[in-house]
């Protein structure tokens, strides 16, 4: 690597823990007055770490908009200097700039999928917690050798483990009557929860009456009335942005599996598998804009067609996914349009701007 390289490389390098960090407490911002508006009834230290664990999730999303920022203010400052100038002279093509921009841009996106998959879960509160915090009037606890225990009245319900999103698994129901005898014993090796009713899988039911001895029925599916309030449902489910990768691409292959609806986990998960397409596509309009000539205030416009294009390119593909949910399309190719029209766009403008 020659001396230029290396100082190119920490020219990118400088310019992405400026950026970062400057995102990064605009997001923080954002988070700390939203959790402040909530008012979840926590301290002062509780909402400063809410509004801290938010960060990195919200960074990651915005990790398009970080890369043509950093990569356009340093490849546009060096412009304005003269000093990319030199470097053409010296012999360094701009294609050879450009593969020098991809390597902190692709490094970048690479570590911010090693962060979806091993920091995210970290971030969300466990699920015993959420479930227990979630059950006023009721009892529950968690533990981690006998599982989750949920009583209503003279009915509980024992979840030994959760599947990836958060499915519970493993599970035993026991009904009691009036004087307290056991009723009707339903064990399943995995449920689906929804509103009223849970579609349990695997099932079998112990029925006890005084008179005979058990009778046992099994079913494949088994649909149960469920006691958990509307709350108690909600917090047995995290939100896809929660889940690892490797979590989400085996959620989204069991809801398949079972004919449901994956669209929201699938959206989420081509999301991130697209960030290093759109880092790349951003390097490259970051430095088609770079080399275009300009003078005066060039160095201003051209940081301001790159918040513009991130920004743009941000919204388009929010708008993507809201569109891919609405119409029931695959979101794996509406996914991959944005970057791909990006990457394709920003290389004739590369490509004319030599």
């Amino acid at each position: 690597m020659s001396v230029l390289d290396r100082y190119l490389l920490g020219r990118l390098l400088r310019g992405y823990l400026g950026m970062g960090l400057a995102v990064g407490a605009l997001v923080w911002l954002i988070a700390l007055l939203e959790a402040l508006g909530a008012d979840n009834g926590g301290g002062a230290l509780a909402t400063l770490w809410q509004a801290s664990a938010a960060v990195p999730i919200r960074l990651i999303d915005l990790l398009p908009v970080v890369t043509v920022l950093a990569t356009a203010s340093v490849l546009a400052a060096l412009q304005a200097q003269r000093e990319l100038v030199v470097v053409r002279a010296a012999g360094m093509s701009l294609l050879h700039v450009t593969r020098l921009a991809l390597v902190p841009a692709l490094g970048a996106a690479l570590l911010a999928l090693a962060a979806l998959q091993f920091l995210a879960p970290t971030l969300s509160p466990a699920t015993g917690d959420r479930v227990e915090a979630g059950a006023p009037g009721d009892t529950s606890l968690w533990h981690p050798w006998h599982g989750l225990w949920v009583r209503s009245n003279a009915d509980f319900m024992n979840v030994r483990r959760f599947d990836p999103g958060q499915l519970p698994g493993d599970i035993a129901i026991y009904e009691f009557d009036d004087q307290g005898r056991l009723e009707r014993q339903i064990r399943a090796e995995r449920a689906v929860p929804a509103p009223e009713r849970w579609t349990l899988e695997e099932v079998q039911i112990k029925t006890l009456d005084g008179s005979e001895g058990p009778r046992i029925v099994r079913h494949e599916q088994y649909r149960w009335d469920s006691f958990l309030t509307a709350r108690q449902l909600e917090l047995f489910r995290q939100p896809p942005a929660s889940l690892p990768l490797t979590d989400l691409w085996t959620y989204v292959a069991s809801l398949e599996e079972r004919a449901q609806d994956a669209s929201e986990f699938e959206l989420v998960l081509w999301r991130r598998i697209t960030l290093p397409l759109a880092g790349l596509g951003m390097v490259l309009i970051a430095a088609a804009l770079a080399a275009s000539p300009g003078k005066g205030r060039g160095f201003s416009l051209k940081l301001v067609a790159s918040v513009g294009v991130g920004l743009g390119y941000h919204l388009l593909a929010g708008m993507a996914g809201f569109f891919a949910l609405v119409t029931d399309l695959p979101p794996a190719p509406v996914v991959l349009v944005p970057p791909l029209l990006l990457v394709v766009g920003a290389s004739v403008l590369l490509v004319r701007s030599r």
